[in-house]
């Protein structure tokens, strides 16, 4: 058979055994009818489980009806084979068509769909939800060399499909959504499609009476764009903000951080800043060098970095790096001094005083 991936004629699929992830939601919208045995797999779970369920919905013509799904786990299917060619050669008690949704759970199901796929049932379709498969898999072999079957691979979104879903979920909840805050919502999302629809619903709930979704919007409501209390510390340590520094490192510690914690966040923050004051001293500007480092960040965030960039050279930042980073063995050796420690290296770097154990004055750039 050929080896077409997710490939349309003329608006109808044409043979398939393997569909792309690219093609993939197209495909399980409108899947060939004649089409019994579905293999969704991949390393993205939310979206595995977000494609299964649509192919259940188009089996069943959109009736949710627990008289015509059945749900099987791997273990079931795996201890009784004919039990599955027992759900799937019944016949439904009311009639229409009925589906069986098996969750593999890792086990060895090709026992019992292998006999199905040589006699497929007239009017059940069979949708298997695995986890990542390699290629060569026995299970996912087995779908893509079967006339009557199909391996849907489900991998995390990326810039290419993250941007129409969000345009997608923003207009359907009335909203646009500007350029901006599109990119920067597209930098943060990604590794889930279940997650990500959820941080995209608590957006639009939130922007809920407004026409635009702005960027504030983004940094207000979702997960991992706002500044925690570390950062905000950290930035005004670097920044020579005392005032600000009392107030982010009183809530930090308030809320029981670990003082080690941000030891170690403090040693990456100027280490970075050390990489961006290279690239700078080099003639770059600090947006060329972020760029450089893949940097993806709040808007609020990376201006405050530029401004500390601006705040310190290379040299300043290489003679403080061994100090600070050393001081992660002192907390570890002495916990109960560990806020203390961490808190005269912050006041240190903010005010440009003598800092505990030769870390030196933060005088500004030389």
């Amino acid at each position: 058979m050929t080896l077409l991936r997710g490939a349309r004629r003329n608006g109808q699929w044409a043979t398939v055994t393997t569909i792309s992830n690219m093609a993939a939601d197209a495909f399980v919208r409108r899947p060939p009818r004649d089409l019994r045995f579905f293999l969704v797999h991949g390393s993205d779970e939310g979206l595995v489980r977000e494609r299964v369920k649509t192919l259940v919905g188009v089996a069943l013509q959109g009736e949710a009806d627990p008289l015509r799904l059945t749900r099987l786990d791997g273990d079931a299917v795996a201890r009784d084979p004919g039990a599955l060619a027992d759900e799937v050669y019944a016949v439904s008690m009311f009639g229409g068509a009925r589906a069986l949704w098996i969750e593999a759970q890792g086990r060895d199901l090709l026992p019992s769909l292998t006999p199905l796929m040589a006699r497929p049932p007239v009017d059940c379709t069979i949708v298997v939800e695995a986890g990542a498969l390699k290629r060569g898999a026995a299970l996912r072999s087995a779908f893509e060399k079967a006339d009557n079957a199909v391996s849907i691979e489900c991998y995390p979104d990326d810039k290419r499909t993250l941007g129409p879903l969000i345009d997608a979920e923003a207009r359907a909840a009335g909203l646009s959504i500007a350029p901006e805050a599109r990119d920067y919502l597209v930098s943060l999302l990604g590794s889930d499609r279940g997650a990500t629809r959820g941080e995209i619903a608590k957006l639009t709930l939130y922007a809920r009476g407004k026409h635009r979704i702005e960027i504030e919007d983004v940094e207000a409501i979702v997960a991992d764009a706002a500044p925690s209390t570390l950062d905000a510390a950290l930035d005004a340590a670097l920044s020579g903000d005392l005032a600000g520094l009392e107030a982010g490192a009183g809530r930090f510690f308030a809320d029981g951080g670990d003082p080690g914690f941000l030891v170690t966040r403090l040693t990456q923050r100027m280490t970075l800043l050390h990489r961006l004051r290279i690239e700078m001293e080099s003639g770059k500007s600090f947006e060329a060098a972020a760029q450089s480092q893949n940097l993806r960040m709040a808007p609020s965030a990376r201006m405050g970095l530029a401004k500390q960039a601006e705040r310190w050279s290379a040299a300043s930042v290489a003679r403080r790096l061994p100090a600070i980073a050393g001081l992660a063995a002192r907390v570890r050796r002495n916990p109960r001094l560990g806020e203390a420690v961490a808190l005269r290296a912050l006041w240190a770097l903010a005010s440009g005083l003598r800092a505990p154990r030769g870390i030196k004055r933060s005088d500004e750039v030389e």
